[in-house]
């Protein structure tokens, strides 16, 4: 027997409540959700890997055939400054970095473009004591549903692009700057090496020299004081010698860093120096127009651009924020056997302030931004005039430098036409041969001055000068190995 007064159908009204936890529940469990995996950086394997960097490497080789179409065979026997360029772009961290970094960007995109989850309320309550013989129990619940307005998802989503973009371009640039400090790594190795085959030139010379003083001597036709002296020469020389295998030695790891591989990945690899043996074509290079085009369209200046539109949106984006976003609230309630549906809106009230701090801080960005774009244009306008300005006196030093070489040139010609003729003895050979040696040690210090004006004009212009990787072929380059 029922109690008096109870519904036969109250109990079947459980249904309502049991359904909305259900559906509430599989809702939540439908979501797809990312889950966690632990990639712990080993050391021990990261320094394995690093070590085991060469130019020999297959992969590599077949990166730079993708890019200029060389035949590996060519490529594994001779490393110039293109090739040694893209093999920095396959291997150097901070390049590998600049990627890192742009992933990181493209991320935000996709953060910039959600859309706020809605949310869910529910509330069931159990009344007590109840007066009547009904259900204690009334199901409840309610969505959220977050509405942006004024546009403000659009301007995320561009904000997010621009700063997309400034990652990119900023991969252009780091590889100026790496091409830069390998040509000047290159260059240091070069030369290092033509230092030390000079300075072991004027040791032979020397050496020579001193032997015939030493027969000179033991016959009395020379006294112990130039002997003496030359015995000094060679000693210094020998010196010399020392600190220049010293240095081809340090400008061999200089060069492996600015590759992004260890000393060791150097072991069998082939230096082309042939570019580097005679001075660039600095007259010929069109600094006037290359100077335009570097203050609008270096890979940092877009880069500067980019960061400067995206201030731009960020303020548009707290302009909007002045305008509330919305937020509805429908809702259903089982109470009794009745079926109650609610309509509710949720708004905010700017009436303590209009969003106007986060304004001003986005309008001082963007201005700030202005000024660093003007700041970074006027760098590269004084970096261009700075290695132009030397250009002229460059030149000249090259053309005095020549001058001189042919000048000991031809004393060395007319001192062996004397000796021939019986009219010199073979230590006046020598010596021309010594003043020559030394001569050519200064043109080879002019000539280090020209590539190194030429390196500083490529610093500053930000194009390939007297190469053939392209402005084309290393973007191309980037490309290709971002893909990887």
């Amino acid at each position: 027997m029922l109690p008096s007064g109870t519904n036969c159908y109250s109990v079947p009204m459980h249904r309502p409540l049991y359904i909305l936890i259900v559906l509430s529940v599989a809702s939540l469990a439908i979501v797809g959700c990312a889950s966690f995996q632990s990639r712990d950086l080993k050391p021990a394997e990261s320094a394995s890997r690093l070590e085991q960097r060469n130019l020999s490497n297959p992969e590599l080789f077949s990166f730079i055939e993708t890019v200029i179409g060389s035949p590996s065979v060519k490529m594994s026997k001779a490393w110039n400054l293109d090739r040694l360029t893209l093999a920095a772009i396959y291997y150097h961290p901070d390049l590998a970095v600049a990627r890192a970094q742009t992933q990181f960007a493209d991320a935000g995109i996709k953060t910039a473009g959600q859309r706020p989850n809605p949310s869910i309320t529910i509330s069931p309550t159990w009344v007590r004591n109840l007066a009547t013989a009904a259900i204690p129990w009334i199901a409840a619940s309610s969505i959220s549903i977050p509405i942006e307005t004024a546009g403000k998802r659009d301007f995320r989503i561009d904000k997010a692009t621009q700063l997309a973009d400034a990652a990119r371009l900023r991969i252009a640039d780091t590889v100026w700057l790496v091409r830069g400090r390998l040509r000047l790594a290159l260059l240091e190795a070069y030369s290092a090496s033509e230092a030390e085959r000079l300075v072991h030139q004027q040791l032979s010379v020397q050496l020579a020299m001193n032997q015939r003083l030493e027969q000179q001597l033991s016959i009395g036709e020379m006294g112990p004081l130039e002997v003496t002296r030359s015995h000094l020469a060679v000693n210094q020389l020998k010196l010399n010698e020392d600190a220049a295998r010293k240095r081809v030695a340090e400008s061999k790891v200089m060069l492996a860093a600015a590759i992004g591989v260890p000393i060791e990945g150097l072991v069998n690899a082939e230096l082309d120096f042939n570019d580097l043996a005679k001075p660039p074509a600095l007259q010929d290079i069109p600094v006037s127009k290359l100077k335009e085009q570097a203050l609008q369209a270096r890979p940092d200046v877009l880069a500067a651009l980019a960061d400067y539109a995206a201030a731009q949106s960020a303020l548009q984006l707290e302009i909007a924020n002045q305008y509330p976003n919305i937020q509805a609230n429908p809702g259903y309630a089982w109470e009794m056997g009745e079926h109650r549906w609610g309509l509710g809106t949720t708004l905010q009230l700017p009436i303590l302030h209009q969003n106007q701090g986060p304004i001003a801080e986005a309008e001082a960005k963007r201005q700030e931004l202005a000024v660093r774009f003007e700041a970074l244009q006027m760098r590269i306008l004084s970096d261009i005039d700075r290695a132009y300005s030397g250009m002229a006196a460059i030149l000249a030093k090259w053309r005095d430098a020549g001058k001189q070489i042919q000048l000991q040139q031809n004393n060395l010609n007319s001192v062996q036409a004397q000796y021939q003729a019986g009219e010199s003895d073979r230590l006046a050979v020598l010596g021309a041969e010594l003043e020559k040696a030394v001569t050519e040690r200064a043109q080879l210090d002019v000539l280090i001055e020209t590539h190194q004006l030429l390196n500083g004009l490529e610093d500053a212009l930000r194009q390939p000068i007297a190469s053939t990787l392209t402005q084309t072929l290393i973007a191309e380059s980037i490309s290709r190995k971002s893909l990887q």
